[in-house]
């Protein structure tokens, strides 16, 4: 059992740690009012991205689908590209979920989600969406 505890409290720290270093260097937002602002300035939506410490489906979307050069140069022309980290970051209730990741598409002008892409398992419905 203790062994155990110790694999997920290093895999949380680790995972924790590689999602902020990945939001620097893919130039995503990691404040929502931030990126809000920027939407409305660019006139672009938001394509908001929650994830968590413990899930391992998280990393694996941010390391095979978001950190690929090609889908990262699409999203940053079409979006505003905001990851938080729901057990770190404070945002509005509509984006409490029980499933992650997820990927919200948030109007810049309303402030509503157009659009909600959940798992990983939904990866290919996200790139087409980026492609598009």
């Amino acid at each position: 059992m203790k062994l155990f505890l110790i694999i997920v409290v290093l895999s949380t720290s680790i995972f924790a740690k590689s999602y902020k270093q990945f939001a620097s260097e893919f130039k995503y937002e990691t404040n929502y009012k931030i990126a809000l602002e920027k939407a409305k300035i660019e006139k672009k939506d938001i394509m908001f991205v929650m994830t968590a410490n413990f899930c391992p489906w998280c990393s694996k979307f941010i390391k095979r689908v978001l950190s690929k050069k090609e889908i990262n140069k699409n999203i940053h022309k079409k979006f505003i590209p905001l990851i938080l980290n729901r057990e770190e970051h404070k945002f509005p209730k509509k984006y409490n979920t029980p499933f992650i990741p997820v990927v919200y598409i948030v109007d810049y002008k309303t402030n509503e989600i157009k659009n909600k892409i959940v798992g990983y398992s939904n990866r290919f419905k996200f790139i087409r969406l980026v492609n598009e």
